[in-house]
């Protein structure tokens, strides 16, 4: 009698790490506590100097959904696209080996994303370790398109992807950092994003990690990667639109000056006051936090402040 071969999973969970043995134990667990069971775990190592092989093999050996990839050390965008070819889900979610899942991660974007048609589905994630506090990201894929012009609108950590979505678009080998934005700025045009809003993960800050040892280089590629979705976004923007976009996006800029701010008053009710509430209303407090950070107190004119609030106020 032939042998029957088990069905693939729904879904396939792509860890990449490095040298992560101080926590990797946590994430696995929180991956293999999910009340969505129909899964697989590739945990891709890329090269770990410490106990990180051992430690992943002693959870293989209990449970058969466990796949180990060992690799010489290339970097985390190619040990992720390792993973993402090794995948045999349908869908394919991403979790960093220091961070965790809620116990109903997967099956509640499962179902978020079969009810509203989505391709791409994040979710809301709470601080943990150094820092604390709930991040709410944009929900709904226009709010989350415009978001991307100031900050990355997903964590990899807590989002799941349509499996063709990342096999046809693999991580940049040359993305060292921001490969989450990075792909928001590659696939937003082509695909539907979402935000479940409810908190779903759990993003550890720690001393190690790599937002600490290549801050200067994150912020930036960050502000590079703003400034290309500007331009995508706005294709017919004017040469001084996307200065005066480069000077409020810019990594380590300056406050602005009289003439930077009505630049901007006109950047924000030219191309930052969209139809979508969500949308508009995210890109408000944006504003508000350029008026904290731009305006010397001497100089302050509440007209300039006003004028921007009054075109929110009036889009339909």
């Amino acid at each position: 009698m032939a042998r029957q071969v088990p069905p693939p999973p729904l879904v396939s969970v792509v860890m990449a790490v490095y040298d992560g043995a101080a926590f990797v134990a946590e994430a696995i667990a929180s991956v293999l506590a999910q009340t969505h069971r129909h899964l697989e775990l590739i945990v891709v190592d890329d090269g770990s100097t410490d106990d990180t092989v051992a430690v992943v093999r002693s959870h293989a050996a209990r449970d058969p959904r466990i796949r180990l990839l060992c690799r010489p050390h290339q970097g985390h965008a190619q040990t992720l696209n390792a993973g993402i070819a090794a995948a045999q889900g349908s869908f394919i979610a991403r979790i960093d080996h220091d961070d965790l899942w809620h116990p109903q991660r997967l099956e509640r974007q499962l179902n978020w994303m079969e009810r509203h048609g989505i391709d791409i589905c994040g979710a809301w994630a709470r601080r943990f370790g150094a820092a604390s506090g709930t991040i709410r990201f944009a929900r709904g894929h226009e709010a989350i398109r415009y978001e991307t012009l100031f900050t990355c609108p997903i964590l990899d950590s807590a989002t799941l992807f349509r499996g063709a979505v990342l096999r046809d678009n693999p991580y940049p080998p040359d993305a060292i950092v921001r490969q989450e934005l990075v792909q928001c700025v590659r696939l937003l045009p082509h695909y539907r994003f979402a935000n479940l809003p409810r908190v779903l993960c759990d993003y550890r800050f720690h001393d190690r990690q790599k937002t600490g040892r290549f801050r200067p280089l994150i912020a930036y590629r960050h502000a590079q990667l703003c400034q290309q979705h500007f331009a995508r976004m706005f294709p017919d923007a004017t040469v001084a639109e996307q200065a005066t976009f480069a000077a409020i996006t810019g990594a380590g800029s300056a406050p602005l000056d009289r003439s930077g701010i009505e630049a901007a008053v006109r950047l924000f009710t030219d191309r930052l006051c969209p139809p979508d509430r969500e949308a508009r209303l995210r890109m408000r407090r944006r504003w508000r936090y350029l008026w904290a950070k731009g305006i010397r107190n001497e100089d302050r004119d509440i007209e300039v402040y006003q004028r921007v609030f009054r075109a929110f106020r009036q889009r339909a």
